[in-house]
């Protein structure tokens, strides 16, 4: 995979290069609620369960769990559009490539593995071959208030589970902060100067390369190229 490419703008200056990345959404209904947005929130703080950043996957199946911490990723790329000073990442960068979308997904794995973010059980081989499904796909708030019945943070430290607030530990940065983490900083020089040997610990080369082939047949990208052909 080539080297990612992120761009920075002022935050005024990007609704023309954003305005394509915000429309793309998942389609045929892929977004459907399911009930609440799961734990055991009792309206008081449980501090076991906010102290553990896998905690988030309780109560979920493994395919809910899979699309849960993609949209996890995605709702940060979100985040980080409206937050952050225009920072346009993953599907939002509006030159993004299948391999520009896999290096920042792998940014964002190497720091949950890192945070202790995955399930003890976690599948790396599943989820990255269910990840291109949804994180082509822009996902704000809105979207996660619709799939998993709310998005609250303070949710995740009364039991519950919060996208931002998993986002926030896996990271080490808040949505409003102004800049990465050092974590977050020093993943990225790693994707772009040894991304194998990152991928070797989140599954092998073999699984990033299958992810990278499945972003580029997923619907966004398939799309592009037969538009290119009948052009």
């Amino acid at each position: 995979m080539g080297k990612k490419s992120r761009r920075r703008q002022n935050k005024g200056s990007c609704g023309s290069d954003t305005a394509s990345a915000s429309n793309i959404r998942a389609v045929d209904g892929q977004y459907v609620a399911i009930g609440g947005a799961g734990g055991t929130s009792r309206g008081r703080i449980d501090r076991a369960h906010a102290k553990d950043p896998s905690a988030w996957a309780k109560g979920l199946s493994k395919k809910d769990q899979y699309e849960w911490l993609c949209n996890c990723y995605q709702m940060r790329c979100d985040d980080d559009y409206v937050y952050g000073g225009c920072n346009l990442h993953g599907p939002y960068n509006p030159d993004a490539t299948p391999e520009s979308i896999a290096d920042d997904f792998l940014v964002f794995c190497i720091l949950a593995k890192r945070a202790r973010a995955f399930p003890s059980d976690w599948d790396m081989e599943d989820f990255l071959k269910t990840a291109p499904e949804y994180i082509v796909f822009a996902f704000e708030k809105s979207d996660a208030k619709e799939r998993w019945g709310s998005e609250n943070y303070f949710e995740a430290e009364m039991g519950g589970r919060s996208l931002r607030y998993t986002a926030e530990k896996i990271y080490k940065s808040g949505v409003q902060q102004q800049g990465d983490s050092l974590e977050h900083t020093r993943a990225e020089e790693e994707v772009n100067e040894q991304p194998r040997e990152l991928q070797d610990q989140l599954g092998g080369t073999g699984l990033w390369e299958g992810l990278v082939v499945g972003l580029q047949n997923s619907k966004r990208f398939k799309g592009l190229e037969q538009n290119n052909e009948d052009v």
